[in-house]
């Protein structure tokens, strides 16, 4: 059975509740759909953690980068297996990154600033823009800042936890940099 077979049900299965217009079921189905494939994507990447022994710090680096992310945005891939290799790449630069390179408290501040300079100028960068509202547009870089600012809090009194929570942090705002058709279609900001 496909994402998209369980789509449908899921909003047959509304329409017994409750019918819905075939434009209201079309938005359900879709939202359904890059629901489940989202979920599927983080379920796989969370047994790959685990498997290998890293299921904690798998955590940590999709905590972090999928929350700074659901605020923030970023580009998009064309494809889910596009996307679902980018977040697999995502995880391995952050797991390599953290047993390999140690980052210094020190450093933290420098990256905090340029990743606020960024977040006040690109935040939200989302291929459903003309949807968003100024007032929702400053409310994701509001929400964006404080996350991060927590994210940075965390990773400079934790040093266990610091690189599990910077590279994926470094990663999603350089995703905010590239301006393409894809995520700047009626973009404002």
């Amino acid at each position: 059975m496909s994402i998209s077979q369980i789509a449908v049900g899921f909003c047959y299965w509304l329409n017994k509740i409750s019918p819905k217009s075939p434009e209201e079921n079309e938005a359900i189905q879709y939202g359904m759909e890059l629901l489940l494939d989202n979920v599927i994507k983080i379920i796989a990447i969370l047994f790959i953690g685990i498997v290998l022994g890293k299921g904690f710090e798998t955590a940590v680096v999709l905590f972090a980068f999928c929350g700074l992310r659901l605020q923030a945005g970023g580009i998009h891939a064309k494809t889910g297996w596009g996307c679902g290799f980018s977040i697999f790449l995502i995880w391995a630069i952050s797991i390599l990154g953290d047993v390999f390179f140690d980052i210094k408290a020190w450093f933290l501040p420098y990256i905090y600033v340029v990743s606020i300079f960024i977040i006040a100028y690109c935040v939200p960068r989302t291929m459903n823009i003309e949807y968003f509202s100024s007032q929702d547009k400053f409310r994701k870089k509001v929400y964006s800042a404080v996350f991060l600012t927590l994210l940075m809090t965390v990773a400079f009194f934790n040093q266990a936890l610091r690189g599990l929570i910077i590279y994926p942090v470094i990663l999603e705002v350089l995703t905010l940099l590239p301006k393409n058709k894809i995520n700047v279609k009626g973009e404002n900001i």
